[in-house]
């Protein structure tokens, strides 16, 4: 490095340590080319491929179905903020789309492309408006220093649209091998969804052009055969009297000998089933769906349903919802500056049943934590939103249980007598008896018992 550009990089500040050497003149002129991983082709699957379009529209289905919350702080000091500007904007996003429109058609793009692109369309500098922008027509323009400079979108006709960073919300899948590209799961699936589709337009071509039939009727021997007429009389008669619901089991009379050959399935077919059944699995991996929960009930069974949405939820939609959340409040909320006083959103997940434990196993679960001194009375009571109590607040612990010493032996409370009560005071039933009255024949045998001057009484 020379004495130039050693005081360059002291002197100019950089926010992207490595830009100058992963950049291309062409990226910073005209974009970053995706085509790569993210070419235009891709959005055909969604028309031609039934894996493909079943899997992705459960996929937007689902997560579009997930309400954001926007908060302030964290942990036990996150207050919720729904009437901030970025909470009010995200729930109307503009006069003619939907949020739920909005979210499905960002999940589509997101299984499609692997990335979805938002324009924010700002009033007087402040975000007024979100919209959609199809991804195979955006290019980031790339910058050796600040990262991304702007975003390039390619009109229907031919011209060129220039967005700055603050104007586009770019939410990605992450590319190991091009950090400007993201990667979809439709590169990893779609050979096996071509394979699909090839083997449905084969299956096609044999019902369309090739023979299917039910059976055959032949000749006892081979040293027989049926005149044309014969044939075609035997064909005509079977057509009229042993064909349709009203002949069934019907006994048929032939006038010379024949026999029934039934076509069965042949291993060719059961190949064709196996295959369609594997690639389809194969297009499920790939987008982190069970394929039960799309009709492939191999393996499977409706009792079971409820353990597969749960899978798909743990290992899939919900960590890449949280992957989601984590981009919007990185790319949305600044937008807003300190006036949207909310500094990050989560989803709301309490209406995935799914992801509900059921009400017993919360209240074993939390009646252990109480056992334990885990948890204060009101501290469970506020979790399930009820008021405090006065004697809530310090633990109840369990009266037969101590630690362990570095001996090995029990740490016992103290035992000794010094501060120990009387026992008349522990136990009333240990109390003297107390005196008591007497009546005029004890009050004389009394007397009687003691002398006065040596004379008794």
């Amino acid at each position: 490095m020379s004495i130039v550009d050693r005081v360059l990089a002291a002197t100019v500040p950089r926010t992207w340590p490595v830009g100058a050497g992963a950049t291309l003149a062409s990226d910073v002129y005209h974009g970053h080319d995706q085509s790569e991983f993210s070419p235009e082709e891709y959005g055909d699957y969604l028309a031609t491929s039934n894996d493909i379009y079943s899997v992705v529209s459960l996929r937007s289905r689902l997560m579009s179905g997930l309400d954001m919350r926007f908060y302030r702080g964290r942990r036990s000091d996150k207050v919720e903020m729904p009437e901030a500007p970025a909470a009010l904007l995200y729930g109307y996003v503009n006069k003619f789309w939907t949020r739920r429109r909005l979210d499905r058609m960002h999940e589509l793009c997101m299984g499609t492309w692997g990335e979805s692109f938002e324009a924010i369309e700002a009033d007087r500098g402040r975000p007024a408006e979100i919209w959609w922008i199809k991804p195979s027509r955006v290019r980031p323009v790339v910058h050796p220093r600040d990262y991304i400079s702007g975003y390039l979108y390619e009109s229907v006709s031919g011209e060129q649209i220039a967005f700055r960073p603050d104007e586009i919300n770019w939410y990605r899948y992450p590319n190991p091998i091009d950090e400007f590209s993201p990667l979809s799961p439709l590169a990893a699936a779609r050979l096996a969804a071509d394979t699909s589709s090839a083997m449905m337009s084969s299956n096609k071509q044999l019902f369309s052009q090739g023979m299917q039939l039910a059976g055959l009727v032949v000749p006892t021997s081979d040293k027989v055969s049926f005149t044309q007429e014969q044939a075609e009389d035997l064909e005509l008669q079977l057509r009229r009297r042993l064909t349709g619901p009203k002949n069934a089991h019907k006994w048929a009379v032939l006038r010379y000998e024949a026999q029934f050959r039934q076509m069965s399935v042949t291993p060719k077919d059961a190949e064709f089933g196996t295959g369609l059944g594997m690639s389809f699995r194969q297009v499920c991996r790939a987008y982190g769906l069970p394929s039960p929960l799309l009709g492939d009930m191999d393996g499977a069974t409706l009792a079971n349903v409820r353990e597969f949405q749960t899978i798909a939820w743990e290992m899939a939609l919900k960590p890449d919802s949280e992957f989601l959340a984590d981009e919007v409040s990185e790319q949305y909320l600044p937008k807003f500056g300190r006036a949207s006083r909310a500094d990050h959103c989560e989803y709301d997940y309490t209406q995935v049943a799914a992801l509900q434990e059921s009400k017993s196993a919360v209240w074993v679960r939390d009646a252990q934590a109480l056992d334990r001194g885990a948890i204060t009375i009101n501290e469970w009571r506020s979790r399930i939103g009820l008021s405090p109590v006065e004697w809530g607040d310090r633990p109840f612990m369990p009266v037969n249980k101590a630690q362990l010493g570095e001996d090995g032996q029990l740490m016992l409370p103290d035992q000794s007598n010094d501060n120990k009560p009387p026992d008349d005071e522990v136990n009333p039933a240990n109390a003297p008896d107390s005196p008591r009255w007497l009546d005029h024949m004890a009050s004389r045998d009394l007397l009687a018992a003691f002398a006065v001057n040596g004379v008794k009484l």
